[in-house]
Formats: C-alpha cells, structure tokens, sequence
C-alpha cells in the first residue's frame, strides 16, 4: 500500500512522469501504469497532460517558425526579387524601341547607302520582320 500512495503522491501531486517515477521507485513503467489506471483521477490527469504537452508544443513550433522567418536573409531571394521588379518596369512601359537603336541592335541587317543617305534593310539576305522598317534615314 505504501508503494501506490507514493506512486500517487509522484504522479498527481509532484506531476512526474511515468518513466521518472519508474527510475525513483526502480520498477516498470508497466507496473506504475497498472496502478495508476486503478486511480479515478488517472484519466482526467492524463488528458490534462496531454492537451498541456500539445499547447506547449504547437507554441514552440511557432516560436521557431517566426524567429526563422526573421532571423533568415534568403540573398538569393532578395536579388531574384530585385531581378523581376527591374524587369516587370521595363516591360510595362509602353515604349518602343526607336529607329536608331533598332538599326544599332540589328546592325547586320541594314546597310547604308550613300546615294539616298538612309540605311536600307538587306531584303536579299534576310526575311524582313512586319514590325521593322525597311529603310531607316541617317
């Protein structure tokens, strides 16, 4: 009788666990178990405890969630973000592309002739596309 008033004493008063009390009183887990489930209140603690471990658990969990998320600099992120935001501006302007620039970027393209002082698109060469002029004046 003396071993399950101590085993209740651990248990309810001092809040061990299972293990815990085993290595005090030096028996099985399986042992203390049996004697506990006898107790009225076993079932009611044994809930208390568990839902205590899951809040306890989920607040760590947040915990290290939120100090990875701020404590973390993602560098290849932060450049990938910088990258597409330069990108997205230019490709939302409206603007084209001007003549000139067109004839610098496509220099093979065009050639120019002296007579008329213009650049003129190499048809003979190369497929004109819709969207590029065929002459270009200097």
């Amino acid at each position: 009788m003396e071993k399950v008033a101590i085993i209740n004493n651990l248990y309810f008063e001092q809040r061990k666990t299972l293990t815990e009390i085993a290595e005090i009183i030096n028996t099985s887990i399986s042992y203390i178990s049996k004697i506990l489930r006898k107790n009225e209140m076993y079932k009611i603690e044994k809930e208390k405890r568990k839902k205590e471990n899951l809040e306890q658990r989920r607040k760590v969990q947040k915990e290290l969630i939120y100090k990875g998320r701020k404590t973390k600099i993602d560098i290849d992120y932060i450049n990938l973000k910088n990258k597409h935001e330069e990108v997205a501006m230019e490709l939302s302007k409206h603007s084209t592309i001007g003549n000139e620039a067109l004839r610098k970027w496509c220099s093979g393209a065009y050639k120019y002739n002296d007579k008329k002082n213009r650049y003129e698109f190499d048809t003979e060469n190369l497929l004109k596309p819709a969207d590029f002029p065929l002459y270009i004046k200097a």
